[in-house]
């Protein structure tokens, strides 16, 4: 692993090699943004989207906490929501899950202490409520991964339940909707199916 100093040696290292492809990346850089995708991703240290996905500075709009949730009673989520989609009028809106997540594991085996606990709290309930379909399967992490899946289409549905998207569909111009699952032993990443006809028989789409 890299020392403190090793990082902003990196930092250094690679602003002179955007600087010889284009002596002007960073002014242009610096005139504002329009990315036309907002990320919410997991915080897992391993999960680096711009990496994975080889996306360049201003591409994407990213919200990172544990377990990739979209609370809908959370302030700082729903501000992010609202600047992504009415300000930045971003076009794609993904929430993206991974194998084997820390957040997904420490909610099904019932963490309730501290803040993470407190933060979980919504995905211990989707474990509950699901409990039937994960209890059968083999072992914790094959029901972590598809805690992780369930999760994201969850997510996914607060999104179209957030303030913020009702009123982008109020003015006909919402964004799309996407749900990824992030294989780590792969690199790979799925787009999942997503009950798009049922969002629209409840008027969510």
């Amino acid at each position: 692993m890299p020392d403190f100093p090793t990082l902003l040696e990196r930092n250094r290292t690679w602003v002179q090699a955007k600087l010889s492809e284009d002596s002007e990346y960073f002014s242009k850089l610096a005139r504002g943004q329009r990315p036309p995708f907002l990320f919410f991703g997991c915080s897992d240290s391993r999960k680096c989207m711009n990496s994975m996905i080889g996306s360049e500075p201003g591409e994407l709009f990213v919200h990172r906490n544990i377990a990739n949730q979209v609370p809908v009673h959370d302030a700082n989520v729903q501000a992010v929501l609202e600047f992504a989609i009415l300000n930045l009028k971003v076009r794609h809106v993904v929430v993206a899950g991974h194998t084997g997540c820390g957040g997904v594991g420490a909610a099904l085996a019932g963490l309730k202490e501290g803040a993470v606990g407190a933060w979980l709290t919504d995905l211990r309930v989707l474990a509950l409520e699901h409990r039937e379909e994960l209890e059968p399967l083999p072992n914790l992490l094959a029901r972590a991964d598809r805690l992780s899946e369930i999760n994201v289409v969850a997510q996914l549905r607060n999104v179209l339940l957030s303030s913020s998207y009702r009123e982008a569909r109020k003015q006909g111009d919402p964004p799309t909707v996407h749900g990824w699952m992030l294989d780590l032993s792969t690199g790979l990443i799925r787009e999942m199916a997503l009950p798009r006809e049922s969002w629209r028989q409840e008027g969510l789409l």
